[in-house]
């Protein structure tokens, strides 16, 4: 939906009402919106609400928070508190990112981050990602390479490169040509007939570590390579290799649905006519940030001391810390489709996503587990505040870290508000890179940022391709063995994935411990059997594991 903006003196009532309800309809897939509808009871969840209210900041060409929906989740009180904020707001065009058309600028502070890493390691594939997919039919190779082409001409981030400073000056980021398309780094392989399943299946996994393992040349740009591999015994299977630097988890489905259109184009109509570059750029996203850095940190420096001190309350009573250098061990349990379905049966009337319960109930699991009474919850936030970021490539994701209060006698759903409570306030004061944000209160405690960090917590889903493509893709989400098994990383990570059928995924990556090689899987079953308690007892009280010891 291109909803066109609508002029400041004509923002009344009826049509705020009227662009939020085509805003809900387009996003949700619903016919029609009331008054008491409620946004997270139709099926939004954390990411429909990002792209909800990136619509309407661009219907309405104001800077409505992203927090809005969280906070306001029926559509009425949505719609009143959207006119409130309309009054409130007094940020000029001035004050938005816009195009500058540069081809150089400064890094993002969440590539500063990133590039603070690279310089300390060398060339390493620790940022490197891999997006596996699966393709429902064979394809052209010569047409996918003109179509991965044309991702690297659409999109800008992808064809940056990252020059050493002399003398020690500012990092820069500088956009460079895309390669010509016969220089596009695309490797096809037709696996052998006389393969088996499995061998061939170990072939490929072997390529593709191999890939990943060969460090992206910053100096040089163009973070995209890819790989074809023609199976006899499963689905065709495309790989891309992209580097952070140039791209978060959002930007892989924007890159996914461009692909998906460039190739139907190749195919139909013998060419490509997407836009040459984005709207905005990432090096437009870092010149708008740059002059906002010290206003940020300073603005919400009460909120991080008092996360820091929360959690650094729990971690006087132990000496564990965070570990680096190190390797880890996955388990991975999968529930059916009762327990998504009792869980949307009553976190929505809260304004709960999916996410917010599955928080909640890991910080059940672990204050249980751990003997707790805050947990440290970390995670992303897409971080996409304007609507013309809703479709440009670049690491916009920050983290964000959540003190989650997991008191005695609590319920199921006491904990979810308390989670909702903490993300929204996170929202509003996560928008630097989290060492930042954490690094004056924590030099103030002796700790490092990482030592406040319990778990980091994910919620996926599955991806679905445009209508109509030629190139149906269906992503392979990694719940098997880890593709590298060492890294820098937090120690304990939980991902949910939910199933278009319903069924939930939950994987759990741990350091491995020769002390207590049971531990994943004892944070495992004690993450399952938080999520049915709360699937099936919200109002139940909270009781501690069995194996829980306290510090």
């Amino acid at each position: 939906m291109d909803t066109a903006p609508v002029p400041h003196g004509r923002r009344d009532t009826r049509t705020v009402a009227d662009s939020a309800r085509r805003c809900w309809q387009d996003l949700l897939h619903v016919p029609e919106i009331d008054d008491g509808a409620h946004f997270f009871a139709l099926g939004g969840h954390s990411m429909l609400a990002t792209r909800l209210m990136s619509r309407m900041r661009k219907a309405l060409d104001a800077d409505l928070p992203t927090g809005l929906i969280f906070d306001h989740p029926v559509f009425a009180d949505f719609v009143t508190r959207t006119i409130a904020a309309l009054g409130e707001d007094s940020v000029t065009a001035d004050e938005r990112p816009r195009p500058s058309g540069r081809v150089t600028g400064p890094v993002s502070p969440q590539q500063e981050r990133l590039l603070r890493i690279e310089d300390a390691l060398g060339p390493s594939p620790v940022h490197s990602i891999v997006v596996p997919v699966a393709l429902d039919a064979p394809v052209d190779g010569a047409v996918l390479r003109l179509a991965l082409h044309a991702l690297l001409t659409r999109h800008g981030a992808l064809r940056l490169a990252f020059p050493t400073p002399d003398g020690g000056g500012a990092r820069q980021q500088v956009l460079v040509p895309p390669w010509a398309p016969g220089d596009v780094e695309l490797v096809e392989r037709d696996m052998p007939v006389s393969a088996g399943g499995q061998a061939e299946e170990a072939a490929i996994l072997k390529e593709v570590r191999l890939a990943h393992l060969k460090p992206f040349d910053l100096m040089r740009g163009n973070l995209l390579r890819a790989q074809l591999f023609r199976r006899r015994h499963a689905a065709d299977l495309l790989v891309l290799h992209l580097h952070h630097l140039a791209v978060d988890g959002v930007s892989q489905t924007v890159l996914l649905d461009d692909l998906a259109e460039a190739y139907t184009q190749l195919v139909t109509e013998g060419h490509v006519h997407m836009a040459d570059s984005d709207a905005l750029t990432h090096i437009d996203y870092a010149l708008h940030r740059g002059g906002r850095q010290g206003d940020v940190a300073a603005d919400s420096r009460r909120h991080w001391t008092r996360v820091a001190r929360d959690l650094a309350a729990d971690l006087a009573a132990t000496a564990e810390l965070a570990p680096r250098g190190i390797r880890y061990v996955r388990r991975g349990a999968e529930l059916d489709a009762s327990v998504l379905h009792g869980l949307h049966a009553w976190a929505g009337t809260e304004g709960a996503t999916d996410f917010v319960v599955a928080t909640a109930a890991v910080a059940a699991a672990l204050a249980g587990h751990l003997g707790r009474r805050h947990v440290g919850i970390g995670t992303l936030l897409d971080n996409r505040a304007h609507a013309a970021h809703e479709r440009t490539v670049g690491p916009f994701a920050n983290s964000t870290l959540l003190a989650v209060p997991v008191p005695a006698g609590a319920t199921p759903r006491d904990i979810v508000r308390a989670t909702r409570a903490q993300l929204a306030e996170a929202r509003r004061c996560a928008d630097s890179p989290l060492d930042d944000l954490l690094g004056p209160p924590c030099d103030i405690l002796g700790l490092r940022p990482d030592d406040l960090v319990d778990v980091v917590v994910a919620f996926d889903r599955p991806y679905r391709a445009p209508a109509g493509s030629a190139l149906r893709m269906s992503p392979l989400y990694d719940h098997g063995g880890l593709l590298v098994p060492s890294a820098l990383g937090p120690r304990l990570s939980v991902t949910l994935f939910a199933h278009e059928t319903g069924t939930l995924r939950i994987t759990v990556e741990h350091t491995e411990d020769p002390e207590d090689p049971q531990r994943p899987d004892a944070v495992l079953s004690a993450v399952v059997g938080a999520l049915r308690l709360f699937a099936e007892a919200p109002d139940a009280i909270v009781v501690p594991s069995p194996a829980a010891v306290p510090r």
